[in-house]
């Protein structure tokens, strides 16, 4: 297992939309630094592109709002576009294709340090239920 923080403000992936009949990510930009980020931070704490089933445990440390009185950062971003912009990130970086990873373990959670805290490596069969 390889453990690593990637700093910067967490993006999500998914949310599409047409300009000039052709369709793009409407955070595309601030996406593409975070994917960069993510595969960056992975490939200076040693990824290497595995090729046998990935286990994976992300952390989303975010900021939380003045104004917020609630413990847990219950509202967007969806905590499923968030991890779909990590795996991304991933992909030939840590594992040949996403489609390695059997399990993923994730949660939001309000911090002050902002970024994700990410584990992974080949997948340890255990049981989860």
């Amino acid at each position: 297992m390889i453990n690593f923080f990637v700093d910067g403000l967490p993006v999500t992936q998914g949310s599409m939309k047409i300009i000039n009949n052709r369709v793009v990510h409407n955070k595309g930009s601030q996406l593409a630094v975070w994917r960069s980020a993510v595969a960056l931070t992975a490939r200076q704490n040693g990824a290497r592109p595995l090729t046998e089933p990935i286990e994976i445990n992300i952390k989303f440390c975010l900021p939380k709002p003045r104004t917020v009185k609630r413990q847990y950062p219950s509202v967007a971003p969806d905590l499923d576009k968030l991890i779909r912009a990590v795996l991304d990130g991933l992909t030939a970086i840590a594992y040949i294709d996403d489609g390695q990873v059997v399990v993923i373990r994730a949660e939001k959670a309000y911090s002050d340090r902002i970024g994700a805290e990410i584990s992974l490596g080949a997948y340890t069969p255990e049981q989860m239920f």
